[in-house]
């Protein structure tokens, strides 16, 4: 109840407060990060002539200080003052539809997501949740970002909107991950660490898996699921390839897994403060990888523009199928790449990825020519033409 009254409350305010038609916030989950952080980096870049007013909503209030230092002006979104430059934005640029109950209907809602599906998510996998309400937007004034045809129409059912107010751009983050050397530059940085000296970097990002007290699938003690998975054996391939294996985990459990992964010095933990620290994401060292290896994580749609090997490791892939779903299935097609259920598979499948670059080719553009209409590193500029066009 009290959360309701605050909610009327704020949208009431709202509605009496004028709108500075130059401002745009920011807002992200963690904070700094994906889509939100691209689209400002890039209107930072591209457009620091203009008039527009760059302000950030963050969670993490140490982060106040750090930002003030890099000139980036950011409130605590739970704060008088933030609530007060969120009414004062005339544009609000989201990852996660934050902001969306409370806005006005003269503001302008962007929102960029972070990332397109693979898993059953929004209405597509529940449309009985009451928390579904606030994802679907009521005005005209909302933009939400595709990256082709077929994931413009998965976005609509999700988000049980009208498919017109989806627009194909791809998604800003991926700009980044087109520029190899930054990325390794940002890499080496981040790590204190000289990569010049390692022959491939693997980069392992599984899908998270708990939400509150509900598992999707199993929960893996060994980080990969793997029933004979073999430590040893493990770090002496590593070793003998001269692999770095970067590790991102969903920041709920980093520390789950911490302690397992901190005694190899070739396989490293990247973990979110470590990123927010350099003020980094996981797309700003991306495409320094060489091969990716993830279960059911959609950041695969993304890696298909490097045209890189992927691994799969669905070692849970009934289970999984069970309790979330998929929106794309047969899974076998929409994950173009070899596929390990056991150990001794998964380093065989590897190698032949190290030795083999074209490793899956054919069926690797198949898929990225159906999800990612444009492959290339102007989707900041689309989203950009998009919602300003000729008004600046």
């Amino acid at each position: 109840m009290i959360d309701t009254l605050k909610s009327g409350l704020v949208t009431l305010i709202n509605k009496f407060i004028p709108e500075n038609e130059h401002q745009i916030l920011f807002d992200s989950a963690p904070d700094f990060s994906d889509n939100s952080k691209a689209f400002f980096e890039y209107l930072k870049m591209e457009h620091s002539s203009s008039d527009l007013k760059l302000v950030w909503m963050v969670e993490d209030t140490s982060l106040l200080d750090k930002f003030s230092i890099n000139r980036i002006q950011t409130y605590n979104k739970h704060s008088l003052m933030g609530f007060y430059q969120f009414f004062r934005s005339k544009y609000i640029v989201t990852t996660h539809n934050t902001f969306l109950e409370f806005k006005s209907s003269r503001q302008i809602l962007i929102n960029l997501w972070h990332g397109m599906p693979l898993k059953s998510m929004g209405y597509a996998e529940d449309s009985e949740n009451p928390y579904l309400t606030s994802f679907r937007s009521h005005d005209d004034n909302y933009v939400l970002i595709s990256t082709s045809n077929l994931m413009k129409n998965i976005m609509s059912s999700c988000f049980y909107i009208d498919a017109r107010k989806v627009h194909i751009t791809g998604q800003p983050r991926n700009d980044k991950i087109f520029r190899k050397e930054k990325s390794r530059d940002n890499l080496s940085k981040l790590l204190n660490k000289d990569i010049t000296k390692y022959k491939s970097i693997i980069l392992f990002t599984p899908t998270f898996r708990k939400w509150g007290d509900k598992i999707d699938g199993k929960s893996n003690p060994d980080v990969m699921g793997f029933n004979d998975y073999d430590d040893e054996r493990f770090a002496e391939f590593i070793e003998e390839n001269k692999i770095l294996y970067l590790v991102k985990l969903h920041p709920f459990e980093e520390s789950q897994y911490s302690k397992v992964l901190d005694d190899k010095d070739d396989v490293v933990l990247i973990t979110s403060k470590m990123l927010q620290d350099n003020f980094l994401d996981i797309y700003d060292i991306m495409g320094a990888s060489d091969i990716l290896i993830t279960d059911y994580s959609s950041i695969y749609f993304d890696f298909l523009l490097l045209e890189k090997p992927i691994v799969f490791i669905p070692t849970d892939l009934e289970e999984y199928t069970r309790c979330r779903g998929f929106v794309f299935e047969p899974y076998d097609f929409w994950a173009p790449g070899p596929k390990a259920l056991e150990f001794a598979d998964f380093i065989t499948e590897l190698n032949h990825c190290i030795q083999n670059p074209n490793y899956y080719e054919k069926e690797r553009k198949l898929v990225n020519d159906i999800v990612n209409k444009y492959q290339d590193d102007k989707s900041s500029e689309r989203v950009y033409n998009l919602v300003f066009g000729g008004k600046r």
